[in-house]
């Protein structure tokens, strides 16, 4: 793995102004960086404020070896201002989609309630739900169910912040459907409750279990070629390609790529 600076920036102690630390004048605490500097990290996690703040966008990242000069390997950097390449070694998900209930046609209209099948308890949603149901109806209906993003209901989120997480997906999710071509969507993987993430073999920090992330594959197209199109549509969070899906995460902080083992090798920027 690997952190490369975009911009000239600060390698910082603390997730804060850099100018607040300028003036502490601490030269352990704060690092100039040159943009274009490329550095080998074994580990990296998004940095998130309180639940109740806006999305801190900083990262956190453990460099291989010291900075010249420095004893110090962990380290914050403003989000914006490097991109992350790569992912840990064992980082090799296997994990399959939920059941889909099976179609139906509707010969008259009737006036009774919809069946969205067996209900679950979702944190934040003050109503049982049904797994069929969309993760949202308003300003329009959503195009994906608590089945596909709770895997048949049996992946509950562990808080409401998780929950909002997930409608938020499912929102940004709808727009990508747009983006291409409004071809249907097939989720293989949404939200991991950590059990299941350790199950199936995620990343020890994966996003799938913070409820922003989704592994899917887009009808009629291959998945090389969803991830070329959404590099650009997509230019923050992550974005990762496998062995039959594309991975899309809504994480905060510095933007990442990688590729899966046995997945495609692509052009990651």
């Amino acid at each position: 793995m690997k952190i490369t600076t975009t911009a000239d920036t600060f390698f910082k102690a603390m997730p804060t102004q850099a100018s607040q630390l300028k003036e502490k004048n601490l030269p352990d605490q704060l690092v100039r960086i040159d943009a274009g500097t490329s550095l080998e990290i074994v580990d990296y996690l998004p940095h998130e404020g309180r639940p109740d703040s806006a999305a801190d966008d900083h990262v956190f990242v453990q460099l291989a070896k010291p900075l010249e000069g420095h004893q110090g390997i962990r380290w914050f950097v403003y989000g914006l201002h490097a991109q992350l390449e790569g992912t840990e070694p064992n980082n090799d998900p296997k994990d399959e989609a939920a059941e889909k209930p099976a179609e139906k046609t509707a010969e008259k209209p009737v006036e009774k309630a919809v069946n969205y099948g067996p209900k679950i308890s979702i944190p934040g949603i003050s109503r049982p739900v049904g797994i069929y149901e969309p993760v949202y109806f308003e300003p329009t209906v959503c195009n994906f169910t608590w089945a596909e993003m709770t895997k048949g209901g049996s992946r509950i989120p562990v808080d409401s912040t998780v929950t909002q997480r997930i409608v938020k997906l499912c929102k940004y999710m709808d727009e990508v459907r747009t983006f291409l071509g409004s071809r249907p969507i097939r989720i293989t993987s949404g939200y991991r409750d950590p059990v299941s993430n350790r199950r199936v073999g995620g990343a020890r920090s994966s996003r799938h279990m913070s409820g922003d992330a989704v592994d899917f594959w887009v009808e009629g197209m291959n998945v090389v070629d969803v991830f070329y199109k959404l590099k650009g549509f997509h230019p923050r969070g992550g974005l990762a390609v496998g062995n039959g899906f594309v991975h899309l995460d809504l994480r905060p902080g510095s933007p990442a790529r990688w590729t899966y083992p046995g997945g495609p090798r692509v052009s990651l920027w």
